[in-house]
């Protein structure tokens, strides 16, 4: 594989007023690997997701990106670095047409200069069944083509490391099913992907290891298949803890 990312987090913690959303969180991920984040409702998977972007910056603790402390670094910043966003919110340009959405992500990752990076973006508009001449406004092409097209433009800027949170929310089974087929087929190309999600069948399509949080600290972390035998995980999503 190739141009594999790393990401270690250390301690890291936030509050909001008396709430406790990130608790002394320690994370390392494997390079070249897809790892989940999952979680009941409230278990701090979106803010820790948002620390990770760089939405929210962490009380204390300290998120290391590719041997560089990016704590404190802005999204736009982490984002040149080689990290990926996708948001919950889809963040296409809505009244610009795909054709004017792909080129304005082609100009901000026209410095890449590297195959691996350009074949993966051709790859994801190719499966995605996306036109790069589309002159159809983003507004209306169907949802699930929104998600993909998003997708699409981050890979466009050549990032190591992809961030997607809930990629498939909203999508019919047949669409999630080929947004796990793609993101896989990406993987294999190098890139490393981290995934917050709650769609079961869709994390155990793709993920390697999962880390599952409750109540903003880490319950378990570890391969796909001994997380999710557990009967101490199974019983938090049910409410029994």
């Amino acid at each position: 594989m190739a141009n594999s990312a790393s990401l270690i987090v250390e301690n890291l913690n936030k509050r909001f007023g008396g709430v406790v959303a990130t608790d002394n969180v320690s994370f390392a991920l494997d390079p070249g690997s897809i790892q989940c984040i999952i979680g009941p409702n409230g278990a701090g998977k979106s803010t820790f997701f948002s620390l990770l972007a760089g939405i929210q910056k962490p009380d204390s603790g300290r998120i290391v990106f590719n041997d560089i402390d990016i704590t404190r670094m802005l999204p736009a910043a982490r984002v040149k670095r080689g990290l990926g966003l996708t948001f919950q919110t889809n963040r296409v340009f809505h009244d610009l047409s795909v054709r004017q959405n792909l080129q304005i992500a082609k100009a901000a990752g026209a410095d890449n200069g590297n195959k691996v990076k350009d074949d993966r973006y051709l790859l994801a508009l190719e499966r995605f069944g996306l036109d790069a001449g589309d002159h159809t406004r983003a507004r209306n092409i169907p949802h699930h083509q929104r998600q993909w097209l998003e997708i699409v433009m981050v890979l466009a800027c050549g990032p190591d490391l992809l961030l997607l949170d809930e990629p498939t929310a909203g999508m019919s089974p047949q669409e999630t099913g080929s947004t796990a087929r793609t993101l896989r087929e990406l993987n294999q190309t190098g890139l490393t992907l981290v995934v917050v999600e709650h769609d079961m069948a869709f994390v155990r399509d793709i993920a390697q290891r999962v880390t599952v949080l409750h109540q903003g600290r880490i319950f378990a972390d570890g391969p796909l298949e001994e997380v999710t035998r557990r009967q101490d995980v199974r019983d938090i999503y049910l409410g029994r803890k």
